[in-house]
C-alpha cells in the first residue's frame, strides 16, 4: 500500500528521526569533549575522532547499499540504530583513549549504514507526487540536527556529564527504534537483471550503475564536489576567524549558528516549493552558489561581510540534498537504491576527507583565504561544466514494478 506524507505515521517517524539525528550530533559533541577533558586529546586526537567517524562510510558503502537492498531500508535502519544504542551504552565504559576511539568508529559504522537506508525509505513510502516534498523534510531531519544537536550536547554534559549524555545519545536512538515498525513500506520486485550476484560483483553495482547512467553519475560528482568543500571548510573556518577576521572563538559559534539556522530556514522553503526545485537545474545552481558562498564567507576580512556570505552559504546548502536525492530515486530502479545513494555517500564522504587534505596543504602555501577561493573557485568550474552538459533530470527515466 502507498502512504501519504499527511499520514500521522509518516509525520511520527520524521519526528522521530529528527530526534535521532539530533542524538546522533551531540554523540560526536559528547565523544571530542570526553577526549579533551578526560584523556586530554591534542589537535591531532579530536582529528583521528572524526576520521574515525566519517571513515566506515567510506570503506562500507558499497556493502551498505548491497545489504540496504537486501533486507529492506527500514530494517537496515533499525540494525544500525540497534548499533548507535549498543555504541552509546558501551561508551559508559570507555576507560581509555583507545576504546573511545574504537567506540567512535562503531558509531560511525552506524552512520554508514544509518545515511543512504534513510534516504533511501521516501519512495517506498509515499507516492510520487511527494516524493520530492518527502525528501526535503528527511534532509531537513538532519539540518534541525546540525544547529540543535551541539546546544542539546551541551546541555546534557552540563546537566548529567559525559556519560549522561551518553545514555541521553542511546535513549534517541531507541525513539527511533520503537517507531519504525508503525511505518508502513511497500515492497519491491526484484528484476531478474538485479538478482543478486556473487560477492564484490553484487556489492559494486551501484557503482556500475553510476558510472554508465549521465543522470546518475552528474548528481554523484556535482555533490562530491560540495562535499569536498565542507570538507575544506571544517579545517578552515576555525583558521579563518583566528587568523583573518583576528576574532575570539565566540565569533566562530556565531557564524556556525548563523549557517545553521538559514540552513533551516532553506530547508523549510525547499520542503514547502517540492516538485518545483527537484530538477536538476536546481541541483546545479545549489553547487555553483555554494562555491560563490563559500568565496565570499572565507575570502573576506569583513565581519559583516562574513556573516552575510555564510548565510547565503546555508541557503545554498539547503538547496542540494532533497533535490539529488529525489534525482538518485527517480532515476535508478527501486531495487538498487541503497547501492546507488550507499555510492553517492560514499562519494561525499570521500570528498570531504580528500578537501580537509587538501586544504592543509593549499593553506600552508597560500593562506586561508585564498586556498578557500581556489576550492570555491573549483566548485564553481563544476557547476559550469554540468550546466554545459545539459543534463536534464526532472522525470523518471526508469519505472520500477513494484508490488503490495
Amino acid at each position: 500500500m502507498q502512504g501519504s506524507l499527511r499520514s500521522g505515521r509518516v509525520r511520527a517517524f520524521l519526528v522521530a528521526e529528527a530526534f535521532s539525528a539530533v542524538g546522533t550530533w551531540a554523540t560526536f559533541i559528547a565523544i571530542w569533549g570526553y577526549a579533551a577533558f578526560e584523556f586530554g586529546a591534542t589537535a591531532g586526537d579530536v582529528t583521528l575522532f572524526g576520521v574515525a567517524l566519517t571513515l566506515p562510510g567510506v570503506l562500507l558503502g558499497p556493502f551498505v547499499g548491497t545489504v540496504i537492498d537486501r533486507i529492506g531500508p527500514r530494517s537496515s535502519l533499525g540494525v544500525a540504530k540497534v548499533i548507535g544504542v549498543v555504541a552509546s551504552l558501551a561508551l559508559l565504559f570507555a576507560d581509555d583513549f583507545r576504546t573511545l576511539a574504537l567506540l567512535s568508529m562503531v558509531h560511525g559504522v552506524a552512520g554508514a549504514v544509518t545515511v543512504p537506508a534513510l534516504q533511501s525509505l521516501p519512495p517506498r513510502l509515499v507516492r510520487d507526487e511527494e516524493l520530492a516534498r518527502t525528501n526535503a523534510l528527511v534532509s531537513l531531519t538532519d539540518e534541525v540536527a546540525i544547529v540543535a544537536g551541539p546546544v542539546v550536547g551541551a546541555v546534557a554534559i552540563g546537566w548529567f556529564g559525559f556519560r549522561g549524555a551518553f545514555v541521553l545519545t542511546a535513549a534517541t536512538y531507541l525513539l527511533g527504534i520503537l517507531v519504525l515498525p508503525i511505518v508502513q513500506v511497500r515492497d519491491v520486485v526484484v528484476p531478474a537483471s538485479h538478482e543478486r550476484r556473487p560477492g564484490l560483483r553484487d556489492a559494486l553495482e551501484g557503482l556500475r550503475l553510476v558510472a554508465r547512467t549521465p543522470v546518475l553519475r552528474r548528481v554523484v560528482v556535482a555533490m562530491s564536489s560540495v562535499h569536498l568543500l565542507y570538507g575544506a571548510a571544517l579545517l578552515a573556518e576555525p583558521l579563518y576567524v583566528r587568523d583573518v577576521l583576528e576574532r575570539p572563538p565566540s565569533t566562530f559559534a556565531a557564524l556556525q549558528a548563523v549557517f545553521g539556522v538559514f540552513l533551516v530556514a532553506g530547508g523549510i522553503a525547499v520542503a514547502r516549493l517540492g516538485e518545483r526545485v527537484a530538477s536538476f537545474g536546481w541541483v546545479v545552481l545549489g553547487v555553483g552558489a555554494s562555491g560563490v558562498t563559500a568565496i565570499v564567507y572565507l575570502g573576506t576580512p569583513s565581519i559583516v561581510v562574513a556573516f552575510v556570505g555564510v548565510a547565503a552559504w546555508g541557503v545554498c546548502t539547503a538547496l542540494l540534498s532533497g533535490p539529488s536525492r529525489t534525482l538518485l530515486q527517480r532515476n535508478a530502479p527501486e531495487s538498487v537504491h541503497g547501492r546507488v545513494i550507499a555510492t553517492d555517500t560514499m562519494s561525499g564522504t570521500a570528498a570531504q576527507l580528500l578537501g580537509i587534505l587538501a586544504t592543509g596543504a593549499l593553506i600552508s602555501t597560500l593562506g586561508v583565504s585564498a586556498a578557500m577561493s581556489v576550492l570555491g573557485g573549483v566548485v564553481v568550474l563544476v557547476a559550469v561544466g554540468l550546466r554545459r552538459s545539459g543534463a536534464r533530470a526532472v522525470a523518471p527515466v526508469l519505472v520500477p514494478e513494484v508490488v503490495g
